[in-house]
């Protein structure tokens, strides 16, 4: 599997729980789920960090994409550090799927989950992302990476997106009620399959 893979999952999540619930409560799941997810990330990355700073944080993140799939400027600040994305293969496959109104759900908390379960000093600030119809995603965090330490240093906990995909929906089956879990996510699983040449779990 790959991002095409992890992107389509979560939206499908997010539609089926829509189909199962009412908006609040659908909402609000999804949100736990994303959250579950996201913090299950930080803490690893923070497990295998030795400063546990915004160096580790970068160094230490978990995915990597495609070349070409996914385009990104980091800016070195005194006292804070930007990223701009132009291109998202997430943003790229839901709009390809028709699936964007479910995967903004992912850029409203998916970021800022990642960095509370890492638990350190820095904030994140998202002013602009894809998926709300800006022209590109503006991550801001509240503390200055060294360039040379970036750039310079290989990441060494990339996970690949098989194992992305399954924590992804361990945390949907875990957190789903289970008076809904099994309906919904045997269509997730069906759709999924039919979306991504036999994907399956």
């Amino acid at each position: 599997m790959e991002i095409r893979e992890h992107a389509i999952l979560y939206a499908l999540l997010c539609k089926e729980i829509f189909l199962h619930m009412e908006k609040e409560e659908a909402e609000k799941q999804i949100r736990e789920i994303t959250v579950a997810y996201g913090m299950k990330r930080g803490r690893r990355m923070a497990g295998n960090s030795t400063k546990k700073d915004i160096n580790d944080f970068f160094i230490n993140g978990e995915w990597k994409g495609k070349e070409g799939e996914n385009i990104s400027v980091l800016s070195f600040e005194k006292d804070r550090t930007i990223s701009i994305v132009s291109r998202c293969a997430w943003y790229d496959t839901w709009k390809n799927y028709d699936l964007l109104e479910y995967g903004t759900y992912y850029c409203r908390y998916i970021d800022q989950s990642i960095c509370e379960g890492y638990d350190s000093d820095f904030d994140l600030k998202v002013s602009e992302a894809l998926g709300y119809g800006d022209e590109k995603c503006v991550f801001e965090w509240s503390e200055a990476a060294n360039e040379n330490v970036i750039k310079n240093t290989a990441k060494k906990h990339i996970l690949p997106f098989d194992f992305h995909c399954r924590e992804l929906y361990d945390c949907a089956y875990e957190m789903l009620p289970e008076d809904k879990r099994d309906e919904i996510l045997k269509e997730v699983r069906s759709q999924l399959s039919s979306l991504c040449n036999g994907a399956s779990f």
